[in-house]
């Protein structure tokens, strides 16, 4: 049991291959989105955008940029899911590899960047979003652009976190997540 009667959900080594599918699916799809919003508030403003891809290209800088934000941003909750602690390290491992981010790689090495921030949202923020503004080649106007994707890399920890959530059995603390950040 845990806290207050709660029973506490923990996954298993033989559920890692589901829960890694499912979260490399809903980050594929987050990873998307995140580009293709923070692109269309932009034009929105009226920033022209029409030289940038709404498109990540595999094996791209900014998918690694995004890779390794969206690794950072989900390891202390999947973890709280498992019990041993060599499980963490391995189900870590196979999710990094899931998603082309294993140790050595680009992706990676934004993770190590990104895990430099502890936890502060702000700072991790800020991260993403000099390297996203750097990744898509250093648009002007360079304000703006940082603005947006620094607001967007809020909501994009947010719905790494539902989705790690989600993808660990977790549906009422994946809802207590979203009515927070004022989602349905």
């Amino acid at each position: 049991m845990g806290l207050f009667g709660r029973k506490r959900i923990y996954i298993e080594k033989y559920n890692f291959p589901s829960v890694i599918d499912k979260l490399s699916i809903a980050f594929e799809t987050l990873r998307d989105e995140y580009i293709f919003g923070s692109l269309s508030q932009l034009k929105r403003e009226g920033v022209d955008v029409s030289k940038i891809s709404r498109d990540i290209i595999p094996g791209s800088e900014l998918e690694d940029v995004l890779k390794g934000f969206q690794l950072t941003s989900l390891m202390g909750i999947a973890w709280k899911y498992i019990k041993d602690t060599r499980d963490q390290l391995e189900f870590d491992r196979s999710l990094s590899l899931s998603l082309n981010a294993e140790k050595g790689s680009r992706a990676w090495n934004y993770r190590d960047r990104y895990t430099d921030c502890q936890g502060d949202m702000d700072a991790l923020a800020k991260a993403l979003s000099v390297d996203v503004h750097r990744a898509i080649g250093f648009p002007e106007p360079r304000v703006e652009f940082l603005i947006q994707f620094q607001g967007g890399a809020i909501l994009l920890i947010g719905l790494c976190q539902v989705a790690t959530y989600t993808a660990c059995g977790d549906e009422r603390m994946a809802r207590n997540l979203k009515q927070r950040m004022g989602m349905p």
